[in-house]
């Protein structure tokens, strides 16, 4: 539970101060709440990305333009860091970096199940799963 209020602090403090800083496209965020003794839950109100986002599958493509647009955003977010004073970023969005990769171990009891129900656990779904999740 620590490593999941970790996680909910460094998202608020993302969108809050950092967010501001890249000037890439994220979701609005109407309010954050930290997680303390006064405020048990905490809270993160973000957009809601149903009409404006798209989650790509595994056999989705992109092409030359959509990449081309990714790099210049890439570009700028890393020209926006880089030229404001370091002290209002450097050091302080490290605390979760293995985060995934405990997601990950935590997952790797579901996936033989979830495989099993699974309608469409064809050979590549199965092998890219095993990949991600077991290896």
């Amino acid at each position: 539970m620590n490593n999941l209020n970790s996680v909910h602090e460094f998202e608020c403090n993302f969108y809050n101060n950092l967010a501001p800083i890249l000037d890439v496209p994220v979701p609005k965020v109407f309010k954050t709440v930290l997680k303390s003794p006064e405020n048990i839950e905490g809270c993160l109100h973000m957009e809601d990305l149903t009409l404006r986002g798209k989650t790509l599958t595994l056999y989705d493509n992109i092409n030359i333009t959509q990449v081309k647009h990714l790099i210049r955003l890439l570009a700028h977010m890393h020209k926006n860091i880089l030229c404001v004073d370091e002290k209002d970023w450097h050091g302080k969005y490290l605390k979760n970096q293995t985060t995934m990769a405990t997601v990950m171990d935590m997952l790797k009891p579901m996936t033989e199940n979830f495989l099993k129900k699974c309608k469409n656990s064809g050979k590549f779904i199965n092998v890219f799963l095993h990949k991600i999740l077991i290896q």
